[in-house]
C-alpha cells in the first residue's frame, strides 16, 4: 500500500473514530447517570488493565482525601491541587480510610516510574518504588477523570465515579523526550509551562530546550550580556523584533516547573555551527560568519564561561552542545584554522577541517565534564572518538551506521530520526511544514510514528540496553504563531508518548486512532490548538 493510501485510510478511520466518539459520548451521559463509569482510553497505553467489574466504582467527591507518605508527597500535593482535594500525611501506614493513597512500596524489577493503580470503591490505591512512578500513577487517574475535575470539586458538584480497576504499568524507555526549538521561534515562559503540562499528563520526562541558533540567542549569560541585548534580537516570524530570552529567575521557575512534574530539562547551546546570534553579538570568537573558531584560545574561554552559568541555570545532568551540520567555508578563510587543521593532519594533502571539528568537539566536551555535567551531542560528533559517558543524539536516519558506531563505541543513544520524530514536517498531504528533505514514506502522520518500532531488531542485549529512548523534535523555522506550533504538536505529541512508553506490540495504529480521539476533546476543552482533520491545517498556512 502507497504511504498516500495509507494516510487517507487512517484519517478516514480517525474521522470514523471521531463520529462514533461523539455518539458513544451521548449515550454514555445518559449511562453514566446510572452507573457513572466513563469509558477509558488511556494514552499511552498500560501494560496491563484489567476491569473489577464485580466491584463498584470509587466515588470521587470534595470530601476525598489525598494520602501520601513522605517521599510521594510531592506527586500527591499536585493531584490534590488539581482536584481541589484536602492532604493528609502518612507516615508508616497508608490512610485506610476512603482516600486516594500513594503508598511507596518495593516494585520486583521496576524501572523507574513504574507504578500500580488499584481502583476500588473503598479508596484509591497508587504505588511506586519512587516519586516519577507515584506521578505517572496520578497522571493515569487524571486521565479517567472529565477535564477541570478540580472546578467540579470547588463547585460542589455531585461526585463522579471512578471505574474499579487494577493497572500494573512501567515505561518502556527511560528517556521519553521533546526537543523545543525556542531559538527560531522564541516562546514565553506560560507556553513553556503548558507544554511541560502536556509532556507530564501523557509521561514524557525529558524536554530539551534548543536554546541557541543562528536567529536568536534565548539565555541570559550575565558574564557576556550582548548575547541577549544583541543575540537575542527577533525571531523568524518577527526579524525585527525586541530581544526575547529567559532570565535566570525565568529559567529556575521553568526548571522547577517541570521537576514537581518528573520531567527534566536539557539546556542545548549550539557549537561550532547555528552560531550566528552569538557571533553577531562577539564577533571575534568567530569564523566571519555562523561558525566559532576553533583555533582562538580565548574561543574555550568564552564557552567555559558560559558553560559555568548554564550549569547553574540547570542542575540537570546533561549539557547537550549540539554539534551538527558545520559547514567549513569560514574556516578555509581563516589562517589560523587552516594551521590547525593541518597541525591535526599533517599528512593530509588538504586541510583537514573535520579533523578540526573532532578536535574542538573534544575540547568541549571536556569543558562540559569540568562542570559536571554530561555531555551530549548531536550524531555527528561520534567522529571525535569521545568517551563512554557522551551521550549521542541519533537524527540522521539515512546513516545507521552512525547509531551504531556509538553503541559500539559503548555511548548511550538517543533516538531522534528525522523521518518519524521530526514533528516540523507536515502532519498531512497538502499541510503546513518544513520542506526539507528526508520525511520519506509520507506525512509525519500519527500512524506513522505510532506504527515505528525504535529498536533495531539486530541489536544484541548489551547494545539495547544503551538505547536510552526516544525524543521527538519541533524545529520551528517555520512557526508564525502558537497555534499553528500547537497544530504541529497535537496530537502527534500523545503518539510519540505512546511509542516512547508501550511495550514492543503492546499497541496498533488503529488502536491507537481510537484511543486518542477522546484526548482531542480534552486538549480542545483546555483550549489547545488541535489538529482534528485536514481541513484544519488550511487555518495555520504559514506565508
Amino acid at each position: 500500500m502507497s504511504a498516500t493510501k495509507m494516510h487517507l485510510k487512517f484519517a478516514l478511520r480517525v474521522s470514523l473514530a471521531c463520529v462514533m466518539y461523539l455518539a458513544l459520548a451521548a449515550q454514555a451521559s445518559a449511562a453514566q447517570a446510572v452507573s457513572g463509569i466513563p469509558a477509558i482510553a488511556l494514552v499511552p497505553q498500560p501494560q496491563s488493565l484489567t476491569l473489577a467489574a464485580a466491584e463498584r466504582p470509587f466515588m470521587l467527591g470534595h470530601t476525598v482525601r489525598v494520602v501520601a507518605q513522605p517521599a510521594l508527597s510531592g506527586p500527591a500535593r499536585l493531584l490534590a491541587t488539581t482536584l481541589n482535594l484536602g492532604t493528609e500525611a502518612a507516615q508508616d501506614a497508608p490512610h485506610s480510610g476512603r482516600a486516594v493513597s500513594f503508598i511507596l512500596e518495593p516494585m520486583p524489577a521496576a524501572v523507574t516510574g513504574a507504578y500500580r493503580l488499584q481502583v476500588r470503591e473503598s479508596g484509591i490505591r497508587i504505588v511506586a518504588a519512587d516519586a516519577a512512578g507515584a506521578f505517572n500513577g496520578a497522571q493515569t487517574l487524571l486521565q479517567m477523570l472529565p477535564p477541570g475535575e478540580g472546578a467540579r470539586r470547588a463547585q460542589g458538584r455531585p461526585p463522579i465515579a471512578v471505574p474499579a480497576l487494577d493497572i500494573a504499568d512501567a515505561p518502556r524507555f527511560a528517556w521519553r523526550g521533546l526537543t523545543l526549538d525556542v531559538a527560531r521561534h522564541f516562546f514565553g515562559v506560560d507556553t513553556i509551562k503548558r507544554v511541560i503540562d502536556s509532556m507530564a499528563a501523557y509521561k514524557l520526562n525529558v524536554l530539551h530546550l534548543h536554546l541557541t541558533d543562528d536567529t536568536g540567542w534565548r539565555v541570559a549569560i550575565r558574564a557576556y550580556p550582548k548575547l541577549t541585548t544583541i543575540g537575542a534580537r527577533g525571531d523568524r516570524s518577527n526579524p525585527g523584533g525586541p530581544a526575547r530570552f529567559y532570565s535566570a529567575a525565568d529559567i529556575r521557575s521553568i526548571v522547577r516547573y517541570a521537576a514537581e512534574r518528573q520531567i527534566e530539562i536539557v539546556p542545548e547551546i549550539e557549537m561550532p555551527g547555528h552560531g550566528g546570534a552569538a557571533a553577531r553579538a562577539y564577533p571575534q570568537f568567530f569564523d566571519g560568519g555562523n561558525t566559532w573558531n576553533p583555533a582562538n584560545p580565548e574561543t574555550y574561554r568564552f564557552i567555559d564561561n558560559i558553560l559555568a552559568e548554564v550549569a547553574q541555570l540547570f542542575p540537570g545532568r546533561y549539557i547537550h552542545f549540539g554539534g551538527d551540520e558545520v559547514n567549513p567555508a569560514g574556516w578555509m578563510q581563516r589562517p589560523d584554522v587552516v594551521a590547525m587543521a593541518r597541525q591535526l593532519d599533517p599528512t593530509s594533502d588538504q586541510p583537514n577541517f573535520k579533523a578540526v571539528e573532532a578536535e574542538f568537539a573534544r575540547r568541549v566536551v571536556q569543558l562540559v565534564r569540568k562542570h559536571q555535567r554530561t555531555p551530549m551531542g548531536w550524531d555527528e560528533i561520534i567522529s571525535a572518538g569521545l568517551n563512554a559517558d557522551t551521550l549521542v543524539q541519533w537524527w540522521r536516519m539515512d546513516k545507521p551506521e552512525v547509531m551504531r558506531t556509538a553503541l559500539n563505541q559503548g555511548q548511550s543513544v538517543v533516538l531522534s530520526p528525522a523521518d518519524r520524530m521530526y514533528l516540523d514536517y507536515p502532519a498531512g498531504l497538502g499541510e503546513p511544514g518544513a520542506p526539507w528533505e528526508g520525511n520519506t514514506g509520507g506525512p509525519m502522520s500519527v500512524e506513522k510514528i505510532v506504527a515505528w518500532e525504535p529498536m533495531p531488531a539486530d541489536l544484541i542485549p548489551e547494545q539495547q540496553a544503551r538505547v536510552l529512548g526516544i525524543e521527538a523534535a519541533l524545529w520551528t523555522e517555520f512557526v508564525r504563531s502558537e497555534d499553528y506550533f500547537e497544530f504541529m504538536l497535537y496530537p502527534r505529541m500523545a503518539a510519540v508518548a505512546e511509542v516512547a512508553w508501550r511495550m514492543k506490540a503492546n499497541s496498533t495504529p488503529e488502536a491507537f486512532a481510537e484511543r486518542v480521539v477522546p484526548h482531542v476533546e480534552r486538549w480542545r476543552a483546555l483550549g489547545r490548538t488541535v489538529r482534528g482533520h485536514t481541513g484544519d491545517a488550511f487555518k495555520y498556512m504559514t506565508q
